[in-house]
C-alpha cells in the first residue's frame, strides 16, 4: 500500500485561523429611539467611529427615549443593543405591570400607554394589508378597530421547568435567553393558571431531585372544566411519582394530568374529569396539550365577526378547513339558520373527538381527517361550497389559497395568527380575483407582537 504525504495546503490540512472580534461589540453611544420595530423593539441608528450609521434594536424603549447603549450582538442586519443609561424617557411611557417585564421574554410592550400600544397593533394589520398589494388609502378604510383581550386572560401557557442546586424555577425563558425566570405575579394569565404554577413549585421542592429534574415543560390549558395539564419530561416516572402526581391533581382540583416523554405519545396520571370546551352549547373534549384560541375574549371576537358576515353572506354550505376542536365549527353550523358544514383537519386526535361531539349534538357536521397542507381542496370539492373558512397555523394556507384562488368559492373567510404569511396568502387569493371587503385585527397575546387577523373576501371576478 502506497502511503501518501499530507499535502499541508489541502483544505482539511488548513489550520482554522481565530475569529476575529468585531470591533463594535461594546461600543456605546447616546441615541434617541426612533420607532416600535415588529417584534415589539425599539429601532434607531449609532454613529460609529469610522463614521457610518448601522441599525441598532434595543428592548424595552419606546420612540422618543433618549438612552445610552452598548450593542451586544449581531443582528440581522444591525445589533442588538442594551440599555446602559436611561437619559430621558418620553411622554408615552406606562410603568410597566409586571416586575419581570424587563427581563421576561414574553410581554415587550407593558410599558407603552395604551393608546400608543392600540395605534401600533393596528399599524401592523395597515402593513400586513398594505403587503397583500391594497393600497395606504384602501387599507385605513378595510382595517377596523383591534380587539384587544384583557389582562389576566390567558387560558393556555407552557411554562419552562428547570430544578437545579439554585431551586426550582417554573416559568418563562428571559429574553434572548435560555434561562429559566419564576414568574410569580404574570399579568396576562388566568388566575387559575398562576395557581397552579405556585403549587406546582412547591410540589417539585417536596420531590426526591433526581425526579424533578426529568420535567423540561408543564402545558397548563383552563377548560370549561378544569385544568388540563401535560408534562413533558426525559424520563417516565415511576410509581412514586405517580401517585404524587395523582394526589396533586386530586389536591389542586385537575381535570388531567397527562405525562409525555420525549417524542412518545402521552399517557394519562390522572383523569378525574374530562377536559372540555363548549362551543355554541356543544360540548368537545380537548386533547392532552391541544390548540385552543389563547383567549375566550379573543375567540368571541372571532366568532362574533364570522356570525356578523354569515348575516351578509347567507351561505347553505361551509367548508370550514383548520379546523381544530371546531372553535368556529358550530358557530358556523348553528348560528342563525342551520347550515351545512364540512369541518376539515388534520390531527387524527382533533378529529375523532370533534366527531363525537357531532355525533352527540346532532349537528349538521361532517368532519373529514386530511392533511390540507399536502391535500389542499381542488376543483370539484371545492364547487359545492359557497363559503370556505380557513383558519391555518403560522405557516399560513399557501396550498390551499392557490386552489381557492382558482376553484373558491365567491365568499370565503381566512383568520390567520401570522401577518405575515396572511399578506402572503392574500396576494395569492387577489391574484385569483378576490379583494378583500373587511379586515379585523385581534390581539390575543396582549402586550407582544402577536397579532391575529380576521379577513372577509368576495370573489369580484374570474381568476
Amino acid at each position: 500500500m502506497k502511503h501518501h504525504n499530507r499535502n499541508p495546503r489541502a483544505r482539511g490540512g488548513r489550520k482554522r485561523q481565530p475569529s476575529r472580534r468585531d470591533p463594535l461589540i461594546g461600543f456605546e453611544a447616546d441615541v434617541t429611539i426612533e420607532q416600535i420595530g415588529a417584534r415589539g423593539d425599539g429601532i434607531a441608528h449609532v454613529a460609529t467611529p469610522d463614521g457610518k450609521s448601522v441599525l441598532i434594536y434595543v428592548d424595552c424603549v419606546l420612540p422618543g427615549d433618549q438612552v445610552r447603549v452598548a450593542l451586544r450582538q449581531k443582528r440581522g442586519d444591525g445589533y442588538g443593543a442594551e440599555v446602559v443609561a436611561e437619559i430621558a424617557r418620553s411622554s408615552g411611557y406606562n410603568t410597566p405591570r409586571c416586575a419581570h417585564f424587563k427581563e421576561c421574554g414574553g410581554c415587550a410592550l407593558q410599558h407603552m400607554n395604551d393608546y400608543d400600544y392600540r395605534t401600533w397593533k393596528r399599524d401592523k394589520a395597515l402593513v400586513a394589508v398594505q403587503r397583500a398589494g391594497i393600497d395606504p388609502q384602501d387599507a385605513e378604510t378595510l382595517v377596523g378597530d383591534v380587539e384587544i383581550s384583557p389582562p389576566a386572560s390567558r387560558r393556555r401557557a407552557g411554562f419552562s421547568v428547570h430544578v437545579g442546586a439554585t431551586g426550582v424555577f417554573v416559568g418563562f425563558h428571559g429574553r434572548f435567553s435560555h434561562t429559566v425566570l419564576n414568574v410569580p405575579d404574570c399579568a396576562v394569565l388566568r388566575p387559575e393558571l398562576m395557581a397552579f404554577r405556585e403549587a406546582f413549585v412547591m410540589f417539585l421542592e417536596a420531590c426526591p431531585p433526581e425526579h424533578a429534574r426529568d420535567i423540561k415543560e408543564v402545558f397548563v390549558t383552563l377548560t370549561d372544566s378544569g385544568l388540563d395539564v401535560l408534562i413533558q419530561a426525559s424520563n417516565d416516572p415511576d410509581l412514586d411519582m405517580r401517585q404524587d402526581l395523582a394526589a396533586f391533581a386530586e389536591a389542586q382540583n385537575i381535570a388531567r394530568l397527562s405525562w409525555k416523554t420525549g417524542d412518545r405519545p402521552d399517557e394519562p396520571v390522572a383523569a378525574r374529569h374530562l377536559p372540555v370546551v363548549r362551543f355554541e352549547g356543544v360540548e368537545v373534549a380537548i386533547a392532552p396539550g391541544g390548540f385552543l384560541q389563547a383567549t375566550q375574549d379573543g375567540e368571541q371576537a372571532l366568532v362574533a365577526a364570522i356570525k356578523s358576515a354569515l348575516a351578509d353572506i347567507a351561505p347553505k354550505n361551509v367548508a370550514d378547513l383548520f379546523c381544530g376542536v371546531g372553535s368556529f365549527t358550530f358557530s358556523l353550523a348553528l348560528s342563525g339558520k342551520r347550515r351545512s358544514v364540512t369541518a376539515v383537519e388534520s390531527d387524527p386526535r382533533a378529529v375523532e373527538l370533534l366527531q363525537y361531539a357531532v355525533g352527540q349534538s346532532g349537528s349538521p357536521v361532517k368532519v373529514v381527517k386530511r392533511d390540507l397542507f399536502r391535500q389542499p381542496l381542488v376543483g370539484d370539492e371545492l364547487s359545492s361550497f359557497d363559503l370556505v373558512v380557513f383558519d391555518p397555523p403560522r405557516a399560513g394556507a399557501l396550498a390551499q389559497s392557490e386552489t381557492l384562488a382558482v376553484d373558491g368559492p365567491e365568499w370565503i373567510i381566512a383568520v390567520s395568527c401570522n401577518p405575515a404569511t396572511f399578506s402572503r396568502d392574500m396576494r395569492v387569493l387577489r391574484n385569483g380575483g378576490y379583494e378583500i371587503t373587511k379586515v379585523v385585527p385581534v390581539d390575543q397575546f396582549l402586550w407582544s407582537s402577536h397579532l391575529e387577523l380576521f379577513a372577509i373576501l368576495r370573489r369580484v371576478s374570474a381568476g
